[in-house]
């Protein structure tokens, strides 16, 4: 009668990994899983719970791998349970040296010997010589990662350089690929996308806010690709991306967010812009401003509020409301009070009026019959402002020193004021060029302009050099109302 076996069933758990690769050649955790189950088969192994995770195991992955981080704490602990650690490759376990070394020593300690599938190999950690070729297994493939990322990056900075596309095809734009070799040929304009972005662009430099657009667009329809319902994030990201002004990024510093890092930069991108640069970079210092504060209630709400002025103090005057209703009041010591309304239509007609004069609009279109040295000034000096502004963020990061900011900023401020200054032999002040078109249908245009728009045009236009600053006396009879045309008298440059 044969002697009936009692060596003890060896048990084994796996761990099963794979890269984000989308070429299709790595083995995904399915395909490892039963490549194992074959060799247990053959060699009378019982395979456990696998440890499983998806992304890169090389020192520049950003993302943790939960699945290996429990494989180490299992065997720090003694909570393993099994006699063999299986890998598909002596990659899939990890690239980092120091990781394999933990590993090897963990297994070793406990008694856990490791079978690498590729290799047809059972390694035991506590033999000198399979622990020699397990560390050589370990600089090996930590080597290969290391020139893997370096073919990446000098890949990622030549893509970048010649101003093509890469990542994820931004909304707004659609991608052509040979039928062929299913290489990228352009990336052009996605029509029904474009027109939502160019929208967007239009109504943000037109004083918009954020949420007004979010909630017309829902009203409309007006859905993402995956049909979800825009946002004012996600608009914000839109708006603040330089693709729709045909600028290639290239930031491998950056990890996230639309700050960017020191080592950014841009290129002319392949692509065609959706918005022009000045309109872009005008757009991103509104959403980027220190002094946006979208949660203070009724911010940008009242025509005249920290505009018109107090003839008494010469504080601003602000709307309240109180038993007599609405009115304006001086901001600081209440020294005259006048009615919101009356004051609101009586500078409305002012605009208009100052707006519908022929002698207006020759002051107005100042430089209108060089279009191309105004649009290039435009874009220099948002270039300009944008560096000074990305200056600044720097040093509020800690990215650069104030002592190195110092000795950059006077050439930058002087850069600034000489495009300025050739800007404004060009054109009239930007806010009524931006937001209206002079003597043509003005009341229609003030009607079709939202508040944020209308208060800076108030502003430009009541100034010394235009209207005159809107200046209000007190009451001639305390107690008694009187109309706006006697309170109200315009002060202008001398």
């Amino acid at each position: 009668m044969p002697a009936v076996s009692t060596s003890p069933a060896v048990t084994g758990r796996e761990y099963l990994r794979v890269s984000q690769d989308r070429s299709g050649r790595e083995r995904s955790p399915e395909e490892q899983h039963h490549d194992h189950l074959g060799v247990a088969a053959e060699r009378g192994w019982t395979l456990g719970a696998p440890y499983r995770d998806v992304g890169s195991a090389s020192r520049y992955a950003a993302k943790a791998r939960e699945g290996f981080d429990r494989l180490i704490a299992d065997l720090e602990a003694g909570r393993f349970g099994a006699d063999l650690l299986v890998l598909w490759e002596g990659s899939r376990g990890s690239r980092r040296t120091n990781e394999w070394v933990r590993l090897i020593e963990l297994c070793e300690d406990r008694a856990v010997k490791i079978f690498i599938f590729t290799y047809e190999r059972l390694f035991d950690p506590a033999n000198p010589y399979d622990r020699a070729d397990l560390l050589e297994l370990a600089v090996k493939s930590e080597l290969a990662s290391a020139e893997t990322s370096k073919r990446t990056r000098r890949a990622a900075a030549a893509t970048a350089a010649a101003g093509r596309p890469a990542g994820r095809c931004p909304y707004g734009y659609q991608r052509r690929y040979d039928p062929v070799t299913r290489k990228l040929v352009e990336q052009i304009e996605q029509p029904a996308e474009a027109a939502v972005v160019r929208e967007l662009f239009e109504r943000l430099h037109a004083g918009h806010s954020l949420r007004s657009v979010e909630r017309d667009f829902r009203e409309r329809g007006i859905r993402t690709r995956t049909g979800l319902v825009f946002s004012s994030q996600h608009l914000r990201s839109l708006a603040m991306n330089p693709a729709y002004s045909g600028q290639r990024v290239h930031d491998p510093g950056r990890t996230s967010g639309h700050t960017l890092s020191p080592n950014a930069t841009f290129t002319p991108a392949v692509w065609p812009a959706l918005v022009t640069r000045a309109v872009f970079l005008a757009v991103r210092r509104r959403l980027t401003a220190p002094e946006r504060v979208t949660t203070r209630p009724g911010r940008a709400v009242h025509l005249l509020s920290m505009i018109g002025v107090c003839d008494v103090c010469d504080s601003p005057i602000a709307a309240r409301s109180g038993d007599r209703g609405r009115e304006y009041v001086c901001h600081r010591k209440g020294c005259i009070r006048i009615s919101y309304d009356e004051l609101n239509t009586f500078a409305e007609a002012a605009v208009i009026d100052y707006l519908s004069r022929p002698e207006n609009l020759a002051w107005l279109n100042i430089g209108g019959d060089d279009d191309a040295a105004l649009l290039a000034v435009r874009d220099q000096v948002a270039e300009i402002q944008a560096e000074l502004d990305d200056l600044a963020d720097q040093v509020g990061a800690g990215q650069i020193t104030v002592t190195l900011a110092a000795r950059a900023e006077p050439a930058i401020l002087a850069r600034l004021k000489t495009a300025q200054a050739r800007e404004a032999e060009l054109t009239t002040p930007a806010p009524l060029r931006d937001f209206m078109t002079p003597g043509v249908d003005v009341v229609r245009q003030w009607t079709a302009a939202p508040m944020p728009a209308r208060r800076e045009l108030v502003r430009l236009l009541f100034s010394p050099r235009a209207c005159g600053q809107l200046r209000v006396r007190r009451s001639p009879s305390k107690g008694h109302r009187y109309p706006a045309e006697q309170r109200v008298w315009w002060k202008t440059a001398t």
